[in-house]
């Protein structure tokens, strides 16, 4: 018997190589984009949860009525439709928020301050009188199919204090 009966052409090995690693890279892709993001993160918004330059994943494989009160979620920016904002849910729609004093209330009753971080209050003064807007909100209600979100370093964070409420269809994903 020959030996050139018994090889495999170039051809068939090559597409034998090819194809799982094309297969391998499309999967990688859709995987990316459609279950499991990678995040950068830009900047201090959410600190101390999410260190600025580090990376969070997000889970885009998520239900509306899976969401809850505490989740960071990643939204898409009302300013920019190319960027993103992460935060934390702290009202769901039928929820009355109102911030006093740098206490966040819900339904009239206080959120606990440890289930949702915060920076040190003036870590980053911005006003220098040293009050900012994230000291107070007025009341409101949270419409239907929206979510009131805060960042974690209430002194830089852009949230619905200054966006307002976030409407479903704009939460991209949740961390993972």
């Amino acid at each position: 018997m020959s030996k050139s009966k018994n090889k495999v052409p170039f051809k068939t090995r090559l597409y034998a190589f090819l194809i799982p690693l094309f297969l391998g890279l499309v999967f990688a892709v859709l995987f990316k984009y459609y279950v499991i993001t990678p995040v950068h993160i830009p900047n201090q918004f959410m600190e101390p949860t999410l260190k600025k330059g580090s990376t969070a994943y997000f889970n885009r494989l998520f239900r509306v009525k899976q969401l809850g009160i505490g989740d960071v979620v990643l939204v898409r920016s009302p300013l920019d439709p190319e960027s993103f904002l992460i935060a934390r849910i702290v009202g769901k729609p039928g929820d009355t928020i109102y911030v006093q004093k740098r206490m966040v209330f819900r339904n009239g009753s206080l959120l606990d301050p440890t289930s949702f971080p915060e920076s040190s209050p003036g870590e980053i003064p911005l006003i220098p009188q040293g009050k900012t807007e994230s000291d107070d909100l007025p009341k409101l209600t949270v419409s239907e199919k929206s979510f009131f979100l805060l960042a974690d370093n209430r002194e830089l964070g852009v949230d619905s204090r200054t966006l307002g409420v976030v409407p479903e269809n704009q939460i991209i994903a949740t961390l993972w």
